[in-house]
């Protein structure tokens, strides 16, 4: 099996230095997977035995940063792609305690043998047997064209679309609660079935989503609102009993119309992302998200689409309320905001407002919010035409501080 053609070439160059410096290196993960599925995987992750260190002085002449603290790796810039480098690990052997930081509560509450760090290296096949999921464990060497299945079960699992943890899966998940979330988060993206053992350890480890860090489950849901395939990995989260644990208010109002209205909305739009039609983007999700409940909840003000005072704070208000405990950052709040007071002006149809909005740099999330709407309700098959494209990656401009000076250094 040859994955050579499909790898950017970059990244074949980037290994092949690597090697030839001395290091074992290898395409990891969910690019390896994401390959033998015939998908085009979105980033790739490597790992070597080079220590973070070592690679930056292979990399030297690059922009290389090392990162993280409980997972230490390194991030190397290519144009505008990052590379993300981990070095080869393997299981601690003393486990480190809870941070100062965490909250007491769940540092009280944390399994014996939760990982807090995870910086002690070790050899590629240590590498695979600490990784989660049979899945997620082959390394590629592109220089070779040579597939590693280090657990034996790997390829066979992709070919029968099984979610299968590597080692004893209750303790795996106690090591990693988040390890629950991204095992749901396989069955829905790629209509995976969880091998019975595994899928026995992620229902009785479930309460123990709780323990993760508040950071590290609101990246998780960044990543779902931007996926092609987050409505899938809802509903995925729904069925199995994790969407109580995950966005509570959403999985309250699961049945209500609204929600049913949301969720059609956000299949067109994920539809319309693998077809190619439109970029991921987290602040139109969220606007697809706060739609329909926006609709209802000011409908005795004549609706969303009729301005009033204080609609930015109060559509603000909808997005957390909708997604708490887990809110993206505060600008792709206010992106969304944007995207939904937008809308009133493609019900004016002068040429004059059609030019003024299409300059306008929120237009093209707004236009594909509308054309979402417009798709789902059959309002006016002339809308994609009269309106045309916008730039997606089009961001708006940052004004500049008149006084840069004043505050410096306080």
């Amino acid at each position: 099996m040859t994955l050579k053609p499909k790898i950017a070439q970059y990244v074949a160059d980037i290994i092949a230095a690597l090697q030839n410096a001395g290091y074992e290196a290898y395409i990891v993960g969910g690019a390896v997977r994401d390959f033998l599925l015939d998908r085009q995987p979105k980033d790739y992750d490597l790992s070597t035995s080079a220590t973070p260190e070592e690679i930056k002085k292979v990399f030297r002449k690059q922009r290389c940063m090392i990162i993280g603290r409980r997972f230490r790796l390194v991030h190397l810039y290519h144009g505008k792609e990052i590379l993300e480098i981990s070095t080869f690990r393997k299981k601690p052997e003393h486990l480190a305690p809870a941070p100062e930081k965490m909250n007491p509560d769940k540092a009280a509450a944390a399994p014996e043998n939760m990982i807090f760090r995870d910086n002690e290296f070790g050899t590629v096949q240590e590498d695979a047997w600490r990784r989660d999921f049979t899945v997620n464990a082959l390394f590629y060497d592109p220089v070779n064209d040579k597939i590693h299945d280090y657990t034996g079960l790997g390829l066979e699992d992709i070919r029968n679309g099984v979610v299968r943890i590597i080692g004893e899966p209750v303790t795996r998940l106690e090591e990693d609660p988040v390890r629950i979330l991204r095992a749901l988060k396989l069955v829905g993206q790629y209509g995976f079935r969880m091998e019975p053992e595994t899928e026995r350890a992620v229902r009785t480890c479930m309460p123990l989503i709780r323990l993760a860090s508040d950071s590290r489950m609101t990246l998780e849901l960044e990543k779902i609102l931007k996926s092609p395939y987050g409505d899938r990995i809802l509903e995925t989260f729904h069925e199995y009993g994790f969407l109580e644990y995950f966005l509570p208010a959403l999985n309250a109002r699961w049945n209500d119309p609204d929600m049913k209205h949301m969720r059609e909305l956000w299949r067109v739009r994920n539809e319309r992302i693998r077809q190619g039609e439109y970029r991921e983007s987290i602040s139109l999700a969220m606007s697809l998200i706060v739609l329909p409940f926006a609709e209802k909840q000011f409908v005795n003000r004549g609706s969303l689409f009729t301005y009033h005072p204080g609609i930015e704070n109060e559509l603000k208000n909808a997005i957390g309320r909708m997604l708490r405990p887990r809110v993206p950052t505060k600008r792709a709040v206010a992106a969304a905001v944007r995207t939904l007071l937008l809308q009133p002006k493609f019900l004016n149809e002068s040429e004059d407002n059609r030019e003024r909005l299409k300059s306008h740099p929120g237009y093209s999330h707004a236009r594909e919010l509308a054309l979402i709407h417009n798709t789902v309700h059959s309002h006016s098959p002339e809308f994609e035409q009269f309106w045309p494209k916008g730039d997606p990656n089009r961001k708006p401009k940052r004004r500049r501080n008149s006084h840069r000076g004043r505050n410096r250094g306080q």
